[in-house]
């Protein structure tokens, strides 16, 4: 996390002066490294820097994947795209855990991290080798106009700590005035960690409440986590383009997935009987809500780079990444472990926990109806609509197709959003 932390930060900047596909390789490359260093470590610490670093190499793909495809997808299946996209991180959690445990039962802990840094090969030498794309981001005729605190830095190869400081803290300013973002952001940490608490505890509490192996319902968690996370994320991306993949369509997807997750998993853990008959149903109704979950990750992945200006895609894709972690999964199970703990009942301590889906709920509704911009490209936008596949006559987006200008002067007269960085894409 610390890893992550700190190079999302890096490499936000570094996509203002480098070729960023370029930069995802040398991500991937410090990742195989440290895979390599963690396979051959001695000790706890040697172990621990490792780890960190590979936090750091992970941090380029967090932050700039995500860009790309926006740049390239079909307007008409981009949210389909996205859901593609963030599909890989969600199943690889899942293989990761029976992967690494069959793996290092018969192998040795150390074998998975080798066996990871030999897959990165091809991957890193692809990456180097094909001729690079560039961001839209990176176009010198798309360059927009820019706060007094990143001015200096746009066009230079190299720029004093200080200003690259300064840069970064006026962009990070810059998205928190944009308020789709942020509720896109923090309305996906609690869902990041009630899945954080169902993976780590989940196998725990169907064993003692239905009396289940505890190996059979490791594979039984992680085989429904992998198969309700293929289909509910290119399920949520498709359904997007289906109704129209407008922010507000979005916003509004994630808010009815989080209630209908909160809704199937409080009745999974609190309906079926305490029997293997019971666990059976348990299973399927906490798949429904799984699938509820999950559906809302390509449509959340999408909003974070639609509503903020075209620069500032990197630097918001690697932030809302980081929220969903430290106000996410990471604080979550130690909580649920503490008032499991307290209270002795796992039905009660997953109503506590789900609820949080509410909030989550609350969050994406409120960002449905708030005023924003539409940072796609106008042709983009364009031709959804004559696809019929855009919804623009409602509050929580500008409505008329206008120029990137225009809507950033409309906003601006609005009084939202009344920064300089909005003028241009």
């Amino acid at each position: 996390m610390i890893g992550l932390l700190i190079a999302s930060l890096v490499f936000s900047e570094l996509c203002k002066h480098y070729n960023a596909f370029r930069l995802i390789g040398w991500g991937m490359a410090i990742f195989m490294v440290s895979s390599v260093g963690c396979g051959f470590a001695n000790s706890f610490w040697t172990l621990l820097v490792c780890r960190i670093i590979m936090g750091a190499g992970e941090a380029s793909i967090i932050n700039l994947t995500g860009p790309f495809i926006d740049d390239v997808a079909p307007p008409s299946q981009k949210t389909l795209w996205f859901g593609i996209l963030y599909l890989f991180p969600t199943v690889g959690i899942a293989v990761g855990y029976i992967f690494g445990g069959v793996i290092g039962a018969s192998m040795g802990w150390r074998m998975p991290f080798l066996i990871q840094a030999a897959v990165c090969v091809p991957v890193v030498l692809w990456l180097f080798l094909v001729q690079p794309i560039s961001l839209r981001t990176m176009h010198d005729d798309e360059e927009e106009a820019h706060t007094d605190l990143s001015a200096p830095l746009l066009g230079s190869e190299a720029a004093p700590p200080a200003a690259v400081v300064n840069s970064l803290w006026g962009d990070i300013c810059i998205l928190c005035r944009h308020p789709v973002f942020l509720y896109s952001s923090l309305g996906y940490c609690p869902v990041q960690g009630a899945f954080g608490v169902y993976s780590y505890f989940g196998p725990q509490a169907g064993h003692e409440l239905f009396g289940v192996g505890r190996e059979s319902i490791d594979l039984t968690f992680g085989g429904v986590t992998i198969v309700t996370a293929v289909v509910a994320t290119l399920l949520g991306g498709w359904a997007l383009d289906r109704v129209g993949s407008s922010i507000k369509n979005a916003m509004l997807l994630n808010g009815i997935s989080a209630v209908v997750g909160f809704v199937a998993i409080v009745a999974a853990f609190w309906a079926p009987p305490a029997t293997t008959t019971g666990f059976v149903w348990f299973m399927l109704i906490f798949a429904v809500g799984e699938l509820a979950i999950f559906a809302g990750t390509a449509p959340v992945g999408a909003v974070i780079v639609w509503s903020v200006p075209t620069r500032l895609r990197p630097l918001a894709s690697g932030i809302s990444a980081i929220a969903s972690h430290i106000l996410g999964d990471v604080p979550t199970p130690p909580l649920v472990g503490l008032l499991q703990g307290y209270i002795q009942d796992w039905r009660i301590s997953m109503l506590v926990l789900t609820l949080i889906l509410i909030v989550a709920a609350v969050l994406f509704f409120i960002g449905a109806y708030v005023k924003c911009i539409d940072y796609r490209p106008a042709e983009e936008r364009l031709s959804l609509e004559k696809g019929h596949r855009l919804t623009v006559s409602n509050a929580g987006n500008v409505g008329p197709l206008v120029s990137d200008m225009e809507s950033a002067t409309m906003v601006h007269h609005h009084g939202d959003l009344a920064d300089h960085d909005d003028t241009r894409q």
